[in-house]
């Protein structure tokens, strides 16, 4: 049976909706239950009758304090962004900063990558994610661009950085997690992409294809730098 929808206006963020029913449920506890089972057992099994099962109340209960999934994943969402949060720890120096931030940015959407999938089809609007974005262009002040220039530099970074996640959350999903079947699945792949090595049909890529599944040696703060280095070429000489 389908969870009952609540026709809403607007966001969750710009919305007074809140009616608690229990002094013992509260929004915060919701948002934490979901995240844990995103967490576990991937964004999938988030719902509105999981998280009630996980709290051991009814359904009905939670939609005093939560109209609907969809403002679910909202607050998840913003929950976890204020992880990405470095506050006074944020360096003073404009590339210290972004890297400190990058590096926060890719440890927590590596332990929790449902995020990248929450942000594929919503547009996060959460008071934590605009602290996110506020320091970013906090850690470029020093280098006092234009908004736009500011703007185009941290995106361009937050951008690498979620496509790294991305790239590495996929790796980890193909692998099963048996070590057994694991070791499994990881000879057989190597054995394609060396025949596929030795077919001559993709010479540029010939040493890596050779290489094997996930050998290439993590390239996070390599890429980072080359990104960096132009931004700095550009704008602090």
């Amino acid at each position: 049976m389908p969870e009952p929808t609540r026709q809403t206006a607007g966001p969750v963020w710009a919305r007074n909706d809140r009616r608690p029913r229990r002094r013992t449920l509260t929004r915060g506890a919701i948002v934490q239950a979901a995240v844990d089972i995103a967490d576990r057992d991937g964004l999938d099994a988030v719902s509105i009758r999981s998280v009630a099962a996980a709290l051991e109340v009814r359904p009905m209960s939670l939609y005093g304090h939560v109209s609907s999934k969809e403002d679910l994943l909202d607050l998840m969402f913003d929950q976890v962004a204020g992880e990405c949060l470095l506050g006074d720890e944020l360096p003073p120096r404009w590339r210290s900063a972004l890297e400190a931030i990058a590096r926060r940015t890719r440890d927590q959407g590596m332990a929790h990558p449902w995020t990248i999938e929450v942000q594929v089809d919503r547009i996060p609007l959460g008071p934590n994610t605009l602290r996110v974005l506020d320091e970013w262009m906090r850690a470029l002040a020093p280098l006092a661009l234009d908004d736009q220039a500011a703007w185009s530099i941290a995106t361009a970074v937050n951008d690498y950085t979620v496509g790294y996640v991305i790239r590495l959350t996929a790796q980890r999903r193909a692998v099963p997690s048996d070590p057994a079947a694991a070791g499994e699945w990881t000879s057989s792949v190597n054995s394609y992409l060396t025949e596929r090595a030795e077919s001559g049909d993709y010479p540029h890529i010939v040493p890596l294809l050779r290489q094997g599944f996930a050998a290439q040696t993590d390239n996070f703060e390599d890429g980072l730098s080359y990104l960096l280095d132009r931004f700095e070429q550009l704008h602090a000489g």
